[in-house]
């Protein structure tokens, strides 16, 4: 488990905190929200059952390594999709326009099969431009680096899908828990932009909780003291505190 998947979730917590607060006033107007804020608890409900289970090193062999070939074939596939998006500059090309969107926004929530769909076509489409691609500094040994990275993911990439997907399942690890934090708040952030203008204090104590949003990209000034996002700005994020003898 990183720092950033710990700060990542602690600012999940906090939106939770905020949404609980004023769920009357968002509740009355969207109803539909109802059902990402479920969802929103199920992944962080989630979170501690991971957590809780660190120290057992047996029943995280298969997940961690998981977890190192996604992150290694999401690295090898960016390279390739930025050096896509260079020769969109040039010549609009229809059929690159889809994997030339594949930032790391949009690649880090995916997991398992719908990952492992997204670097296939990647690769596919980089195959079929490679000459192009090598005047942009994309080399021969890129494409082969994302190859590799694929073929040592696809073995584990059904391992786990459909519970993790839902937020239920006890065998997923720190990182799919945290890449369906990304997925649920995006649809949050959606919706509170649609309640702004009625609920004006609800977007701003929004605003607030999510304001760490990227916590792993925050200036080392911006941090708390604890390398985290603070405790002031993450309020009961953090859990209780530990009482005396405790």
């Amino acid at each position: 488990m990183t720092d950033h998947e710990q700060e990542y979730a602690k600012m999940a917590r906090q939106v939770y905190r905020t949404l609980t607060d004023q769920r009357p006033q968002w509740e009355a107007r969207s109803p539909a929200m109802v059902a990402d804020f479920e969802q929103l608890n199920n992944f962080l409900q989630a979170y501690e059952e991971v957590s809780g289970r660190q120290g057992d090193k047996n029943a995280n062999e298969s997940s961690d390594a998981r977890d190192r070939a996604e992150s290694a074939a999401e690295a090898a596939a960016g390279r390739i999709v930025r050096g896509l998006r260079v020769l969109q500059l040039s010549v609009h090309n229809p059929a690159l326009a889809e994997v030339a969107s594949y930032t790391p926004d949009v690649l880090n929530p995916l997991h398992g099969e719908e990952l492992l769909g997204a670097l296939n076509a990647v690769a596919a489409a980089a195959d079929g431009v490679a000459p192009l691609l090598a005047n942009e500094g994309i080399t021969a040994e890129h494409l082969q680096t994302l190859d590799d990275a694929i073929a040592l993911y696809t073995p584990m990439a059904s391992l786990n899908n459909s519970d993790a997907e839902q937020g239920s399942s006890l065998n997923f690890t720190a990182r799919q828990v945290v890449k369906g934090l990304r997925k649920v708040l995006k649809r949050l952030d959606t919706r509170i932009d649609n309640l702004r203008d009625d609920i004006p204090s609800l977007g701003q104590a929004y605003n607030d909780a999510r304001a760490a949003a990227e916590a792993g990209d925050l200036a080392e000034g911006e941090k708390g003291s604890d390398g985290g996002i603070g405790r002031e700005a993450a309020g009961n994020a953090y859990g209780p505190e530990s009482q005396p003898g405790q």
